[in-house]
């Protein structure tokens, strides 16, 4: 992000980023464990092991990062202070030492060269399509971590994900079950249904002054006026600069040179091969009675004695299965991650070339070039306007960068006003409207605005804020222009929205004892559809539904399938609220059960895995919590 590089590339990100991305079963937890003391700052004692306070503060910081990062402005900031997440961490650790303890009791280790596997699998550390080593140390060295200590944890939580592994994937589910379940999952209920609205009830609900009078009195505290700000701000955008930016025809030939790979396609060959088989682990024997065999064939046809198309054509009739071949149409450079390969395909001249046998982990290929597409390289005046838009780009971005700068430093010199930069920079100063604290309109949706213009600095202390990037190319300072402290409004200010309130008071009384009187007089066998005529309601027959039913609303499907099946010659009678606030009363004649067939077998072979998970998760958490209740756990969340 562009103002990263004004704050000289902060580092907090690192942390959110590098832990956020183990996505291995509690692999972010405890990792100071191994190298730090406890004594008397301990943040729990479990079992044998304890857990330092220092280690749960990393661990709480960690998880505090992680929350801001995918909420952002629609976090609480009282959820991060408060002490629920305090005590969510603090869990997270005790059953992660629990958890290990458990795997380390049942046998469960981690070899090195798993463990090394791991590793170098975790996104966080690649580039360029590989590990990087570089990477690693600087990460883990950025954030106060060892390499031995990330490593021994990480082992551990591997050892961990075994057990929940082992436990998970061996839940069964049995035929029964599965028809229980297929029978429950795909039952239909014949349903039908009143809906009254709460709109015609609040329409007829009748308000008088002394009601309005005596509300406001008691609820004075809910009328007022928030506070309120207006702005000033200055707005840069980077399409905006870019529009200025003129290049010349020199210079845009100069990137194209520059850039000439991308704007080229390298060289491709299409290949057919011989493969002598080999599986894995071979034995060094095997290798060498495959490399003999390789060669004798690659012999034959170097020799003469047969083609390579006769050769390829013996491989299908090969009974032992030790062979095979065929084309393998176009390959490009870096295709494989062995570079053998290609280096013996794009070695070879011309056309019908055929190589020496090349050791592969799959086993001894034979390859024959059968074909070349030369590299291309696309003309400048094809590729011209790709190059101005990204050339202009860049320049944007560049000089946005030292816009922003300036404008930081300007802000600064200046911070009782945003003439001097919106001179120096030549950009017109615009006013936002009047927002409060929940925001407004234009500049003043975006959730940085708004907590900027109602922070310390800006609304306390009168000064300009720092530069506030919105979203990538665009950046706004700003300043309060107005304010206005929230104040009490009056009661004909607020007489509107009484009226409203004591109106839907009334409606939601009234509209209850109706429901109530309709299910009573439905439950003595009079018809719903003559009871939504006399109460102003709308009746509805949907008929046998099942529980996704698109026709039918959410909240009525809900309340319909959690009612009991009812008895021979009744119906079962139940209620719901729609999110509009409409009542309904419904009622359930009859219940059929979900036939065998009503899955397909693809439909079958999930539902049973996925109950199987369930199963297994269900037994795991059973496990987990065994395990928990036997071992001795101290917690000291006074210290927190």
């Amino acid at each position: 992000m562009l103002l990263q590089k004004i704050r000289d590339h902060a580092q907090g990100w690192f942390a959110y980023f590098l832990f956020g991305m183990l996505i291995i079963p509690f692999a972010v937890w405890g990792i100071n464990y191994y190298f730090e003391g406890g004594g008397p700052t301990d943040a729990a004692v479990v079992g044998d092991s304890k857990i330092s306070l220092q280690e749960f503060q990393r661990a709480y910081q960690q998880q505090r990062q992680r929350m801001q990062a995918m909420l952002g402005g629609q976090m609480n900031a009282a959820l991060l202070e408060g002490p629920r997440l305090k005590q969510d961490v603090l869990r997270q650790l005790v059953d992660e030492r629990v958890l290990d303890q458990s795997a380390r009791d049942q046998g469960f280790r981690v070899g090195d060269r798993q463990l090394r596997d791991a590793v170098l699998a975790l996104p966080v550390f690649q580039q360029s399509g590989g590990f990087d080593k570089e990477l690693y140390e600087r990460l883990l060295r950025n954030q106060g971590y060892t390499a031995a200590a990330f490593e021994e944890s990480l082992r551990q939580s591997l050892a961990a994900g075994q057990l929940r592994e082992g436990v998970t994937t061996s839940a069964l589910v049995t035929p029964t079950e599965l028809e229980q379940w297929i029978a429950l999952l795909k039952q239909q209920r014949e349903l039908q249904y009143v809906v009254l609205p709460l709109a015609r009830y609040s329409a007829r609900a009748t308000v008088d002054d002394s009601a309005i009078q005596e509300y406001f009195e008691k609820n004075k505290e809910r009328f007022v006026k928030p506070e309120q700000a207006r702005l000033q701000f200055i707005d840069l955008k980077l399409a905006q600069i870019a529009e200025g930016v003129v290049i010349g025809e020199a210079e845009l030939k100069a990137a194209y040179e520059e850039q000439i790979a991308k704007y080229s396609r390298p060289e491709e060959r299409s290949a057919s091969h011989i493969l002598v088989k080999l599986p894995p682990n071979a034995s060094q024997e095997a290798v060498e009675k495959a490399r003999v065999q390789a060669q004798q064939i690659a012999d034959g046809i170097h020799s003469g004695a047969k083609s390579f198309d006769q050769a390829l054509q013996e491989t299908k009739t090969d009974l032992a299965g030790g062979l095979e071949g065929g084309e393998l149409g176009v390959i490009g450079k870096g295709m494989f991650d062995s570079p053998a390969f290609e280096t013996a395909l794009f070695a070879l001249p011309k056309a019908g070339e055929v190589s020496e046998p090349v050791r592969m982990p799959s086993g001894f290929h034979i390859i024959r070039l059968d074909g070349i597409t030369p590299a291309q390289v696309k003309p400048f005046e094809e590729v011209r306007e790709a190059v101005v838009s990204e050339l202009r780009h860049q320049k944007a971005e560049n000089r946005l960068y030292e816009i922003s700068q300036m404008l930081a430093n300007l802000g600064y010199e200046h911070p009782d006003s945003l003439e001097p930069a919106a001179k120096a920079l030549n950009v017109p100063i615009q006013d936002s409207d009047w927002f409060d604290r929940k925001g407004g309109e234009g500049v003043a949706a975006n959730p940085k605005v708004v907590e900027s213009a109602f922070g310390e600095d800006v609304l306390k202390r009168g000064v300009n804020s720092e530069p506030l990037e919105l979203e990538p190319g665009r950046i706004v300072m700003i300043r309060v222009k107005e304010h206005k402290d929230a104040a009490p409004r009056t009661l004909d200010e607020s007489r509107e929205d009484i009226v409203k309130v004591l109106r839907e008071q009334k409606a939601r009384e009234a509209i209850a004892k109706d429901v109530e009187s309709i299910k009573a007089r439905a439950a003595k066998g009079e018809h719903p559809q003559l009871l939504a005529a006399e109460f102003g309601g709308e009746f509805k027959n949907a008929g046998l539904v099942g529980r996704d039913a698109l026709a039918v609303d959410g909240a009525v499907l809900d309340a319909a399938f959690r009612l009991p099946q009812p008895g021979a010659g009744q119906v079962a009678l139940g209620s719901a609220t729609l999110a509009n606030g409409d009542q309904v009363v419904l009622e359930v004649a009859r219940v059929v059960p979900g036939q065998k067939d009503a899955l397909s077998e693809s439909e079958r072979k999930t539902l049973a895995q996925q109950l199987a998970q369930r199963t297994g998760a269900d037994q795991f958490d059973k496990l987990l919590d065994s395990v928990r209740a036997k071992t001795k756990v101290v917690t000291y969340s006074d210290r927190l």
